[in-house]
């Protein structure tokens, strides 16, 4: 039996996929999954050659659901925009012009100049917490940080930001495989898609009237130039790029917060080590998303004939590339299951690789790296509440805690 029989990755596998992503590494490092309809790839050589190769493997499957949406889901989500602009579907010069604005608001020095802003919002998080002695911390700090901080960047006011937040996060369930309780809990995200797109719509009209210095103006500007009432059409393709960095932009962020502090609580040497060395900050936020790497799987399909870990295959085969498994590859990592943060930094692909590597991945290292410090001075009696039952989101592509009680 291969293991893609075995393979029940938003199921079984999904609490703790680690020990069944080192066992494919060593047994069947390249299977089918009937249940992804693809072939997944576990080996950072094979998942790093197929992202580099934009030309060769298409990102055109990305957002594919794993399985058909209902007719109930639907029909709400014809109620908003058809998906015609995001570049994360995009190849070559389309997805390099379509990227351009939202890389070019998130390059290191406008990260740099962000960074104040992160800093206040990070303390004025944790000042409202600190004195109770204990915190959800997902609802309280990591759910909210990067909304605020990718809402500023993209445009959106600080009083939309709450609805910014929990639309998008519900929004994302639709966006690509989710495990989903019930038909009502898909419609309620669906219904939750539409809402963000209606966000957008109002702010890309405000912006088309009054532009000002933020992505949304960038994309008006880029993408339907003039001061004409906008079309549907036009409307819809800049919904859909906007849409493109503000919802990646917090979700990966908030789960790779979350992932980071239950992975050093769970290990306390780790933690002591980071409060008595607050320092090495930066190092252990490349060792949270390397070793709890939110985005498990990126879809990819193979525009020509195409070899694959020792494999030949036709034009039209589809690939789950497993992130989370390559970045812990014993052949590209030494120790590769063990967490340590005094790691020295090696290539990774947390945020992605070749043309469709993350433009925000500075901005999620940064937060990470603020809110690791600034935690590690304030409270460094944190700890976990003792036996918690963690749950995690049931997605591939922002996997992480749906809840995690700190105290101190």
């Amino acid at each position: 039996m291969s293991l893609g029989d075995l393979y029940e990755p938003l199921q079984e596998h999904h609490a703790n996929p680690y020990p069944f992503y080192e066992r494919a590494r060593q047994e069947e490092p390249l299977f089918f999954s009937p249940v992804m309809g693809a072939w997944v790839v576990t080996k950072m050589a094979d998942v790093r050659r197929i992202l580099r190769d934009g030309s060769r493997f298409s990102s055109a499957n990305t957002l594919r659901p794993y399985s058909p949406f209902p007719p109930a889901l639907l029909a709400e989500l014809e109620k908003g925009f058809p998906n015609r602009g995001s570049y994360i579907t995009m190849d070559g010069e389309e997805h390099r012009r379509r990227r351009a604005p939202a890389a070019a608001a998130l390059t290191p020095e406008r990260v740099d100049a962000i960074e104040p802003y992160i800093l206040e919002r990070a303390s004025r998080l944790i000042d409202g917490f600190a004195k109770d002695g204990g915190v959800e911390f997902m609802a309280g700090y990591a759910n909210r940080l990067p909304v605020d901080v990718i809402a500023r960047l993209v445009g959106f006011a600080e009083q939309d930001a709450t609805a910014f937040g929990d639309d998008s996060r519900a929004a994302a369930a639709v966006s690509m495989g989710h495990r989903f309780s019930s038909e009502e809990e898909q419609v309620a995200c669906a219904r939750a898609w539409v809402r963000f797109q209606r966000l957008i719509e109002r702010y890309v009209v405000e912006r088309r009237a009054a532009p000002r210095d933020d992505v949304i103006s960038s994309y008006v500007a880029a993408f339907a130039p003039g001061d004409g009432p906008l079309s549907f059409e036009e409307t819809a393709e800049l919904v859909g790029l906007v849409l493109s960095i503000a919802l990646p932009g917090h979700i990966t962020t908030s789960a790779l917060l979350g992932n980071g502090l239950l992975r050093l609580l769970s290990q306390p040497e780790q933690w002591r080590l980071l409060c008595e060395r607050p320092d090495l900050a930066p190092n252990a936020a490349e060792e949270i998303a390397r070793y709890d790497t939110p985005t498990h799987i990126f879809l990819r399909v193979s525009t020509a004939d195409a070899e694959v870990g020792g494999r030949d295959f036709p034009a039209g085969t589809e690939f789950a590339l497993c992130l989370a498994s390559a970045n812990r590859d014993e052949d590209a990592f030494e120790r590769a299951e063990t967490f340590d943060i005094t790691r020295t930094p090696h290539a990774n692909v947390v945020f992605g690789q070749g043309p469709h590597y993350c433009p925000g991945a500075g901005l999620a290292r940064r937060q990470v790296e603020i809110t690791l410090r600034l935690l590690a001075e304030r409270l460094p009696g944190l700890r976990l509440v003792p036996d918690q039952r963690i749950e995690y989101r049931g997605t591939l592509d922002h996997r992480g805690p749906l809840a995690l009680r700190l105290e101190w």
